[in-house]
């Protein structure tokens, strides 16, 4: 039996713990430049609206001059997609939990800004692909989130039904909102804003906790 929702899941910073690659690509790059590094935590920060938008944070919060971004980007690229596993992980019962809502029938689809080559590899190499049906990446469209056009391309090949979009941040929130889904924030990401200020219908911390929260629609 199908169930009544299909379920669009962000990547970074909600199902995968990435930053540490994506920051050690922002550091190869920074080397190159001859400045200095950053760290984790700050880098995180620039995470939501792929890899051009987080050059060009980068370069802007150095205050570095630049006429053309591309050429960074292509730097960015070159490092982070020889190694995007860099101490990247699964966040706590990701594999599991995806499991019991595929055993439960649930269709389910991946909606993230990055690029299909980084998120193909990252989706196989946890071994978690093959739980989603859809996918809308960073390249597949000329839009990225929030426009809706992503979480349609994602469920192109779905039935109709109610949307429940998971994700991490404001970004995510947005793209819930503009496509009319029901948006379930998972806490532990990488959003800027406090909770309250981004008011999800529904926030989780541990995955353990995810399916009693859907269980409750």
């Amino acid at each position: 039996m199908k169930q009544d929702y299909n379920i669009v899941f962000d990547l970074d910073g909600t199902l995968v713990h990435t930053a540490p690659a994506l920051t050690k690509a922002a550091n190869n790059l920074l080397n190159e430049l001859s400045l200095p590094n950053i760290n984790t935590k700050l880098y995180s920060t620039f995470i939501g609206g792929g890899i051009i938008k987080q050059v060009e944070r980068l370069l802007n919060f150095y205050k570095y001059k630049y006429d053309s971004v591309d050429e960074y980007v292509r730097i960015f690229k070159k490092h982070y997609y020889i190694d995007p596993f860099f101490q990247t992980h699964l966040f706590p019962d990701v594999k599991s939990v995806l499991a019991q809502l595929k055993s439960s029938n649930f269709d389910m689809a991946i909606c993230t800004q990055k690029n299909k080559e980084p998120a193909l590899k990252i989706l196989e190499y946890f071994d978690i692909k093959d739980f989603f049906s859809g996918f809308a990446f960073g390249d597949s469209l000329d839009v990225l989130k929030p426009d809706p056009l992503m979480v349609d391309f994602a469920l192109k090949s779905f039935n109709s039904k109610k949307t429940i979009y998971i994700g991490d941040s404001k970004t995510d929130l947005k793209t819930a909102r503009n496509s009319d889904s029901i948006f379930f924030l998972f806490t532990e990401g990488y959003r800027t804003e406090n909770i309250s200020d981004l008011n999800p219908d529904y926030f989780f911390s541990k995955y353990s906790d995810l399916m009693a929260l859907i269980k409750k629609l």
